[in-house]
């Protein structure tokens, strides 16, 4: 009793520290239970049958009394007779089954004797064969007596039960036909058929050519219509086949939506007769109004049964809540006289037929197309008529509504020709029927006849096809929608099935048909044969096998038609399921008797008619009906057939490998087919069919007809009993007529079962085994299915009708396991039972006992037709059965990214133009069309505009138009649809996992996977959903001829419920334990737990179930696991702590209330579509709103809300102690008294303190040694595991309490157009799971909620305070855990500012609430921890590009709270608060801290129901560190992309957002406040804060306004951590310290470690020299222009005065001259760098090439590592130029290169040019290049002759001469060299073309332009002149320059001729003055003389002209 008082360290304990621990925990432990729910023996069926080792596995188990169980009181053992006793049982049913007031019908009643009808062999029952005649009067005796088994015996210990509680079948009531239906049924001549059609609560009856239609479900009244009373209407309807003929087949099928109109027609009829396919509509009609109408028009009703269609009184009938009314079409189809004898429709309108040709047809309808909707959509396009009808009314206004208007040209009557329609123009519709068994295409098929079409097929059909064409007519078709299948059932026993899905791409398992078109594929997708199966041949072969007992089953790949047999349970299960080896071999000899009994048939008589009817209605082996396995049932299952002698077979459609792999993975498929498309990877029916088991039905035997039915254990199943050990149940089998004397009659004559029906694990049998006496001697049946009445007496005659069997799954544990004998102690508290295994069944007769009597028989004769009741499911059942639990791998994948609207921004003040969020304004535009345009925005945000909701795109500056971001839709993810195809990710984009995807677009929202959006379904075992089950709503219904029989289904939880109620003492109560005993303590306290969550259940059941979980639990312990030593010393780690049965049954009640929801989004959310210009509203909208789809509907979240209500209350009020305190925190409270403890066995020790203490001692003096724990210790030990256990538990549960309500109030406030929208994208795709567990699920609601209540513009918050307020009240009381202090206080800071901007400026009250409101918003700062809160979604982020205005933008853009609230405190002009406000914020995410004002720290309260601990709680900071330089702190979820570290930024960009504004907008006002607000940031301590004001400053082009801050922070910062050189350069030339700008140039421009760009250098080098030409003109002096002076930041003392230091004029000059130097040789570098670049030829090595670009080269090695090897010949002059090196050797060589390189290789006719040529390039470097004399061209040389190299060689001369010209080198240009060369070229060139001597003197020109004077040429050229030896060459060259120059100097513009100015005047003057021009002029004509020639004569002329020109100018 003593426990340790020490407090528990709470410093490394996650429990206590992390928030969203213990849910984590809890939610790992729902997992557990919704898995455990998943993988258990029971869920699947197939896993039923692998799970069959174990004693009384297959066993039948005989249900008595209510199914609530007994206790057995003798011994342990069953022996077999006990086990096999039949009788009917007594209990007392006559309360449940006179509920209604309905008995058991009688001769008065519909059904009884007196409605006989006598019936000649023209009777047709159906259209196969003839009905089966009535049972002979023969005389019975009363049903057998009960043999009582419970013997008295000792019960103060437990016993095993004798019989379990099990669920149960019980009569309820039975509906009798109406009289009048019943009559008419007697009045037919040739055929009268029934049926039932379940989902839509109808019966249908047909009397030869009549069809009846009765509604059950509406008052069954009995008495004779009164067709003249229009105010009454019946329940029923009638149509007639206007041919006459009789009807074949009806079936139900649901409409087109293209086709009819959807709002009246929910349902079509088709009828079917040998001859035609008729399609009748189901509308509904309004009654009210039609009666008024009916008046009006005197209308009145014609009952006469001539007419096609009698809709009782008033053209309608009461069905379900309404008035109905049966339609015949215009769609008819002729049969080809092949009657079609089956019918299913699919939900998408599709009508499949089978005929007794053995073919699947389809009946494809369409309607008109030029009313604008399909023939029948209705009321698009209709016109004006119908208009009209539906205005006035009238007999055909319901017809014009279904169907479309009828303009008929044949006549006024559309009711002509017996009621249809003579179809004009515009009633016209297609209308035809498909053969998809047929080889031949459509189009063929329609022309060539039917029987060549047919033979044709045979011949050429595949052997499936074949195959399935021998099976004979087609009886049965049922349609798989979820797995896309069709299955058909043939009248010889082959079943097979067809493919609906769309066919594989290239042979793949997958489709090329995307996720988004799969639906409308497979509704036009031809079904395909997949496989045959003979189930007749496959079942012998099966049980040949069996009883031959082999271990492994037959091969059978021989054979198409045989299906794959398999033993899953291996050979034992296969045995157990048809009563052992004998068992089998009873059956086949069964079936051999049969087929010998067919064959003498068939030889005895000419048709084969008889031979067909007892080939398939008759036989043991021969399937009668095939049901269907849902996936809810089994993964690997699709069908269960059942025989004529009640066998089931279990079979699989599915591919082999993927009926075992359905169970590998965790209660779903393997990961590796999460990729591909489950509907066609896993449920494609593979190419035969598996043969999994079959399994007999419970051995039965009648000593009196169907009266004397009961079970009784079949000889052939002794055997399996025998062999020792406790024997349970009675196996299967079946009983040989032989060997138990002719007296008795037993099963396994010909046709025992009527009908077999078998549904979710539901199978019943309406047997008559009478019938075998029932023949006359001719074989032929007397009477019919109709009870009649004899001449003779009624009390001699037995009740005619068949026996009803009803099998259920039995889960109970019968088998005692070995332990349960050997325990010790106490046998009430350690029985151990374990269910058998297998498929164990419970079977019952629930007609025994009804009314008082043992008869098992169902009166009224033949049963026709068994189905289950199909009300409309409610979504919570489909949630529930649609909730695969995700794999690991899935549940890995993390938060879904949110999604943000596309939208323009938000218009903040001062902006104008089209930056607009586009919110509704409610103080501007009161005008018509704005508020038309407001009003329409309401009608959307309420949700009532469905379809019509779109934002807008405005240009008006006052924003009139409205805008909503989000539409919620109607439809819900719990609808029948589910969520919307177009949220779902494509095929071709899964991967797997989210992320490896295609990447989204940005104004797309996240696409969901599959198994997200819409989880497969999901087996679970027999408990987990019964609490979905209440009383009624399972029913099963059983029609015959007496009327309708109501069965209702009693679930295990109900049962319990009922024993509650009736017990009076619970501890006392055998029956109560009896569940206990049964089904495990957990599960029994989980059914308690749901009994007391439940609505339905009274205060006292509740009660009862609480005291009974309390009362039968088992406490938790630490269980030993290890080696025992017996001491009771037991090291701790051999213990496991074993959890009570109340926490486990809690956390099986808690996951089956949540498994609809766990993991299923919230809500979804996918982006509007754009508006088409073409659309109406293109000129107001630009997109439809996001539509946000909700996965609950209110009254789904109230039913899934209200038991965790009732739990939740439930562990406040039983588990105080683990709720209302935190376990591990609480000090316990302990007394001093020293108990002696009587467990421990140590001596001496009288407590347990002291033995403790003296563990606690040996454990001190020995590290090593194993710590040891008494048994109180291990119970404290294992209560406190428990209490937490609790808590953790209770946390989750609280959360999704509160989460359903937080969903219901976002509802509600999104509906509200006075508040503000609710931001839906935040939530999208989050799971429940994700977001009551997950920190990340916790910080998108609390952003919501901040959004929610954070809006900042005024208009709104002038419209939100009443609503708004109650808002936030609820949101505190019911939602506190999500509604933080952050939320509370930022809305209470928007209402202050709010109340704040109405004031006037100069109001005091205006400041004060100015102050007030940024202490609530500075207070709610420091709770805003969320990243994502602060900074919002960073969507199509790259790293590291975002600026700081584009992070505030964001910020902005989603809702932020923190941009918000700095929005409204600049408005309020608050600079000091704003940028403190996000400064605190900061602090949350890495900032300084700063320090807190607590004088407005107001928390607010939550709820009056939060417990102290749960005060703040979720609302803390993230503990982890924030180091702003790494991504964040946590790590990034997939779809989180918010770091703590982008927080942090923003909290940042704000301040800078405004700074900027302000900085940019101009304005004395603006400029104040951008100076206040960088003030206010500027005195921030945090560094790096100011670094990023800094450099977000200079980003934004404000660099005047950094350089005017004279802080060492900035000049650190720019040198430390901006590192930028220019930028410094630029601070100090601001502040004019010119030295350290030019030292820092300098310092980088001949850095040789730093890899910078030759430019940059260069750069760097003129920056250099002109900031130190600026130091030797400038004094140092503080600068006047210090904005921190001015905004006085500025403090002299602290920040160093910027003083330029003194250096001396020379050394300044030095720096220059070095520079210039420096930037001369980087220059010639640049251009080798660049002709490097450019040339494609060059090969210079990479270290090289990396030196030229990015270093410094000095002249020696740029000329002799680069321009000598690349032949640069213009760089080496250069080079030589630059450093004045005077080598005439190398320049003539370098000056000969440059103008070879030119000219040369080429090729000329001339030999004159050859010559020179070859002169000029010796001495060159290219001495070995080519000059060829030819004259054919023939060679790719260039042409000397053409000329074409003279302007290049001009442009290079020129150009290189300017350079090196001039620049105190000028022997780098040798003139007589380049006037020889050039001189030399022309004259070669003048000798080929015979041009003048004095034509194009071009090297002159050349020459001149490089910068050489006149003087100078001419003597360079009268040097040359006297070296040739007077060649006239060169006279007529001298004679060309003189020209020139004397025309220069004479013609200059500005100057007069000889004014000294003119350069070319003054060289010419001083050449005639000084040099003797004149007399060289003469020497020359002298020379002249005595030379003959033209050219001689024109020279002598040219100079006398010049001297004559000269002459006259001087």
């Amino acid at each position: 009793n003593s426990t340790t008082n020490n407090t528990t360290n709470n410093n490394n304990d996650p429990y206590l520290q992390n928030d969203f621990y213990p849910l984590q925990q809890a939610s790992s432990e729902i997992l557990a239970a919704l898995r455990s729910d998943e993988s258990a023996p029971d869920a699947d069926l197939y896993r039923r049958l692998i799970s069959s080792s174990g004693v009384g596995a297959h066993r039948y188990h005989r249900v008595e009394g209510d199914g609530l169980g007994r206790l057995k009181s003798s011994s342990l053992d069953n022996n077999a007779a006990s086990s096999s006793s039949g009788g009917g049982g007594g209990s007392n049913q006559s309360s449940s089954s006179n509920n209604n007031g309905m008995k058991r019908p009688s001769s008065q009643q519909g059904g009884g004797s007196n409605r006989t009808m006598m019936m000649g062999s023209n009777v047709i029952g159906s259209p196969l064969g003839v009905l089966r005649g009535a049972r002979n009067s023969s005389t019975a005796s009363s049903s057998n007596n009960e043999r009582d088994n419970n013997n008295d015996g000792d019960d103060n210990k437990l016993r095993p039960p004798s019989q379990p509680p099990t669920p149960y079948l019980q009569h309820d009531k039975s509906l009798p036909l109406p009289t009048y239906l019943a009559n008419e049924v007697q009045k037919a001549n040739l055929s009268s058929l029934m049926g039932l059609l379940p989902e839509a609560n109808l019966v249908w009856l047909t009397r030869d050519d009549t069809l009846f239609l009765w509604s059950y479900d509406t008052s069954s009244s009995t008495t004779t219509p009164n067709i003249s009373n229009n105010n009454e209407l019946e329940n029923y309807c009638s149509f007639t086949v206007p041919s006459g003929q009789c009807i074949v087949s009806v079936a139900l099928v649901k409409p087109k939506s293209n086709v009819f109109n959807m709002k009246f027609v929910e349902w079509c009829i088709v009828v079917t007769t040998p001859e035609e396919v008729i399609l009748c509509a189901l509308a509904k009609v309004n009654a009210g109004h039609d009666e008024q109408q009916q008046q009006q028009n005197g209308d009145s009703f014609n009952g006469d049964s001539s007419s096609s269609s009698s809709n009782s009184v008033n053209g309608g009938f009461r069905h379900g809540n309404g008035i109905s009314k049966l339609i015949p079409t215009r769609f008819i189809l002729p049969t080809d006289s092949i009657p079609l004898t089956s019918i299913v429709g699919s939900k998408a309108g599709r009508i499949f037929m089978g005929g007794v040709d053995g073919c699947v047809y389809e009946m494809t309808y369409e309607g008109n197309s030029s009313n604008g909707g399909g023939g029948g959509c209705g009321s698009g396009g209709v016109g004006t008529k119908l208009t009209e009808q539906v205005v006035v009314g009238g007999k055909r206004m319901l017809s014009a509504l279904t169907f479309g208007s009828l303009d008929s040209s044949t006549g006024d009557n559309g009711d002509d020709n017996n009621g249809y329609y003579h179809v004009g123009e515009q009633r016209r519709s297609k209308c035809r029927k498909i053969n998809h068994s047929s080889t031949a295409p459509g189009l063929v098929a329609s022309v060539v006849p039917g029987a060549i079409v047919r033979a044709a097929s045979g011949i050429f059909a595949s052997s499936s096809e074949s195959a399935a064409r021998k099976g004979g007519p087609i009886v049965s078709m049922i349609l798989d929608e979820e797995r896309h299948c069709l299955y058909t059932l043939s009248s010889k026993g082959k079943i097979c099935a067809y493919d609906l899905c769309p066919p594989p791409n290239n042979g793949s398992s997958t489709t090329a048909v995307s996720r988004g078109d799969f639906n409308a594929a497979v509704a036009v997708t031809p079904p395909r044969l997949a496989c045959v199966f003979d189930s007749v041949a496959s079942a012998k072969l099966y049980l040949d096998s069996v009883s031959r007992g082999r271990m492994y089953p037959p091969t059978t790949s021989h054979s198409i038609e045989l299906g794959t047999i398999t033993f899953p349970g291996g050979n034992a299960a296969a045995m157990a399921g048809v009563g052992g080896m004998d068992g089998a071999r009873a059956i086949l000899k069964r079936h051999d008797q049969e087929m010998r009994v067919v064959k003498a048939s068939a030889a005895g008589s000419s048709s084969k008619a008889i031979e067909n009817e007892m080939s398939n209605s008759t036989g043991i082996l021969h399937p009668v009906s095939i049901n269907l396995v849902p996936a809810t049932e089994s993964k690997s299952l699709t069908l269960v057939a059942v025989t004529g002698g009640g066998l089931r077979y279990y079979i699989s459609s599915l591919a082999s490998q993927y009926i075992s792999t359905a169970h590998s993975s965790q209660g779903t498929f393997a990961d590796k087919t999460r990729g591909l498309d489950p509907k066609l990877v896993r449920t494609r029916p593979g190419r035969k069919m598996t043969f999994c088991h079959i399994r007999a039905p419970p051995p039965y035997t009648s000593g009196d007809g169907n009266d004397g039915f009961r079970f009784e254990l079949a000889p052939s199943a002794v055997n399996e009993l025998a062999g020792g050990g406790t024997s349970v149940g009675i196996p299967p089998g079946i009983h040989d007529r032989q060997s138990l004397g002719s007296t008795r009659k037993v099963s396994g004559a010909v046709g025992d079962v009527v009908k077999g029906y078998y549904k979710d694990g539901i199978f019943m049998l309406a047997l008559d085994v009478d019938k075998n006496t029932s023949k006359s001697d001719d074989g032929s049946s007397r009477g019919n299915s109709f009870p009649f009445t004899s001449r003779e007496n009624s009390s001699t005659r037995k009740t005619e009708g068949d026996a009803i069997v009803s099998v259920l799954p039995d889960f109970a544990a019968r088998v005692v396991t070995a332990d349960s004998f050997t325990a010790t102690t106490n046998t009430s508290n350690n029985l151990s039972l374990q269910a058998p295994g297998g498929i164990s069944e419970s079977i019952s007769l629930p007609l025994s006992g009804y009314e008082g009597t043992k008869s098992p028989v169902l009166p009224g004769g033949r049963t026709f037709d068994i189905a289950t009741s199909t009300n409309m499911q409610s979504p919570l059942v489909s949630l529930f059965m649609n909730s695969e639990t995700p794999t690991d791998g899935e549940l890995q994948i993390g938060l879904t990214p949110s999604f943000v609207p596309p939208k323009v921004y938000r218009r903040r003040n001062n902006q104008t133009g089209t930056s607009s969020s586009l919110v509704v304004s409610y103080d501007r535009g009161n005008g018509v069309f704005s508020s038309a345009l407001s009003a329409l925005s309401n009608y959307i945000r309420s949700g009532q505009g469905y379809g019509f909701e779109v934002p807008t795109v405005s240009s008006n500056q006052n924003d009139l138009s409205p805008t909503v971001s989000y539409r919620v839709s109607r439809r819900h993810g719990c609808d029948a649809v589910g969520f919307s195809r177009s949220a779902e990710e494509s095929l071709t984009a899964r991967n797997g996992l989210r992320g490896k995807s295609t990447p989204r677009a940005a104004n797309k929202s996240e696409r969901l996977p599959s198994w997200l959006l819409r989880p497969s379904a999901a087996p679970l075992n027999c408990q987990a959903a019964q609490h979905l089950s209440p009383i009624g709503s399972g029913s099963t219904l059983v029609l015959n001829a007496g009327g309708l029989h109501v069965f209702n289904y009693s679930s295990l939880l109900n049962n319990l419920a009922s024993a509650l109620l009736r017990a009076t003492n619970i501890e006392n109560d055998d029956t109560v334990r009896n569940f206990f005993v049964s089904y495990g303590k957990a599960e029994g306290c989980a059914m308690c737990f749901l009994l007391a969550a439940s609505s339905s259940s009274s205060a006292s059941l509740r009660r009862k179930a609480e005291d009974t979980a309390k009362l039968y639990a088992q406490r938790p312990e630490m269980k030993l696991t290890g080696p025992s030593k017996g001491d009771g010393m037991d090291p701790i780690t051999s213990f496991t702590f074993q959890p009570s049965s109340l926490y486990e049954g809690l956390v099986k009640c808690l996951s089956r209330l949540l498994r609809p929801i766990w993991y299923k989004p919230a809500a979804v959310v996918t982006e509007g579509r754009p508006i088409q210009r073409k659309s109406p509203y293109a000129n107001y909208y630009a997109r439809l709103p996001a539509k946000v789809e909700l996965l609950l509907d209110d009254s789904t979240l109230d039913e899934i809300r209200r038991p965790l209500l009732l739990l939740q209350e439930l562990m406040k009020s039983n588990f105080s102690r683990q709720v209302k305190r935190v376990p591990g925190v609480t000090r316990r409270d302990s007394s001093d008294q020293m108990d002696v403890d009587e467990g421990d066995s140590s001596p001496g020790l009288i407590t347990g303190d002291m033995q403790k203490q003296r563990r606690a001692m040996q454990h001190a003096n020995n590290a090593s040694q194993t710590q040891y724990a008494s048994g109180k210790e291990r119970q404290a030990k294992a209560e406190a595991i428990e209490d937490r256990n609790m808590h953790s538990a209770y946390r989750l549960l609280s959360r999704s309490v509160q989460v359903l309500n937080l969903l219901s109030c976002l509802k509600q406030a999104h509906a509200n157009s006075r508040l503000p929208e609710v931001q839906w994208g935040l939530l999208h795709g989050l799971t429940f799971n994700q977001l009551v567990t997950s920190q990340e699920g916790q910080q998108r609601i609390e952003t919501l909620l901040n959004e929610l209540v954070s809006q900042g513009d005024r208009t709104l918050l002038n419209r939100i305070s009443q609503d708004g307020d109650r808002l936030a009240q609820t949101l505190s009381s019911q939602c506190y855990l999500f509604f933080s202090s952050a939320s509370r206080l930022t809305y209470m800071g928007f209402s202050v500012a709010n109340e704040a901007l109405s004031l006037h400026a100069s109001s005091q009250k205006r400041v004060l609430l100015i102050n007030k409101a940024a202490s609530f918003l500075r207070a709610a700062s420091r709770h805003w921890y969320d990243p994502a809160l602060v900074a919002g979604r960073i969507n199509n982020r790259t790293s590291g590009s975002e600026s700081w205005i584009d992070r505030a933008t964001c910020a902005f853009e989603a809702g932020s709270p923190l941009a918000r609230a700095a929005e409204v405190l600049m408005e309020l002009e608050n600079t000091d608060g704003m940028a403190m406000m996000c400064l605190t914020c900061a602090a949350n995410f890495g900032g300084v801290k700063v320090s807190s004002d607590d004088r407005n720290e107001f928390e607010g309260k939550p709820g009056n129901t939060a417990m102290d601990w749960e005060k703040g709680l979720y609302h803390r900071p993230v503990t982890a560190s924030t180091d702003t330089s790494a991504s964040g702190t946590q790590s990034i979820v997939s779809g989180i992309d918010v770091t703590p570290a982008d927080a942090l930024k923003t909290c940042h960009s704000i301040p800078f957002y405004y700074l900027t504004k302000l900085l940019n907008d101009g304005g004395s006002a603006n400029q104040k406040l951008a100076e206040k607000l960088l003030a206010a940031c500027a005195s921030s301590s945090d560094v790096k804060f100011l670094h990023s004001m800094y450099e977000h400053l200079l980003s934004t082009n404000q660099v005047e306004t950094v350089l005017r801050l004279d802080s060492t922070s900035l000049e650190n910062w720019l040198i430390n951590e901006k590192k930028d050189n220019t930028l410094l350069w630029r601070y100090y030339t601001f502040h004019n310290r010119h030295v350290s700008a030019g030292e820092i140039m300098l310092k980088k421009a001949v850095d040789p470690n730093e890899k910078i760009p030759l430019a940059q250098r260069i750069e760097c080098l003129t920056r250099a020299a002109n900031s130190y030409s600026s130091a030797s003109n400038s004094k140092a002096y503080l600068p006047s222009s210090n904005l921190m002076q001015s905004i006085g930041g500025y403090n002299p003392a602290q920040d160093r005065l910027l003083k330029e230091r003194q250096v001396s004029d020379a050394s300044l000059k030095a720096n220059i001259n070095e520079i210039q130097d420096k930037l001369d040789v980087a220059s010639i570098q640049q251009r080798v760098l660049t002709t490097v670049e450019q040339s494609q030829n060059v090969d210079l090595d990479a270290e090289k090439l990396s030196a030229l670009g990015f270093e410094l080269l000095s002249p020696t090695d740029l000329y002799n590592e680069y321009a000598c090897p690349l032949s640069l010949f213009d760089v080496c002059l250069l080079i030589m130029n630059t450093c004045h090196t005077n080598q005439s050797d190398t320049i003539e060589t370098l000056w000969k290169s440059v103008i070879c390189e030119e000219t040369i290789p080429c090729q000329t006719t001339s030999a004159l040019a050859v010559s020179f040529l070859t002169q000029l390039k010796q001495g060159s470097t290219l001495e070995d290049e080519t000059v060829m004399q030819s004259g054919d061209y023939g060679n790719n040389l260039q042409s000397f002759d053409d000329g074409e190299w003279i302007p290049r060689l001009r442009n290079r001369v020129s150009t290189l001469g300017k350079e090196l010209y001039g620049k105190g080198a000028d022997y780098t240009v040798p003139l007589d060299l380049i006037v020889q060369a050039l001189e030399g070229l022309r004259q070669a060139y003048n000798e080929i073309h015979k041009e003048n001597q004095l034509s194009n003197p071009w090297p002159i020109e050349t020459i001149l332009s490089i910068g050489f004077s006149f003087d100078a040429l001419y003597r360079s050229y009268d040097s040359l002149y006297l070296e040739a030896d007077g060649d006239i060459n060169w006279l007529a060259s001298i004679l060309e320059l003189l020209k020139i120059w004397v025309n220069d100097a004479f013609n200059y513009d500005s100057l007069p001729a000889g004014s000294v100015g003119s350069s070319a005047s003054s060289q010419l003057a001083q050449a005639v003055k000084n040099g003797g021009l004149i007399d060289r002029i003469r020497t020359y004509i002298a020379a002249l003389d005595g030379m003959d020639g033209a050219i001689i004569d024109e020279l002598k002329i040219g100079f006398s002209e010049v001297e004559d020109a000269i002459r006259k100018g001087f």
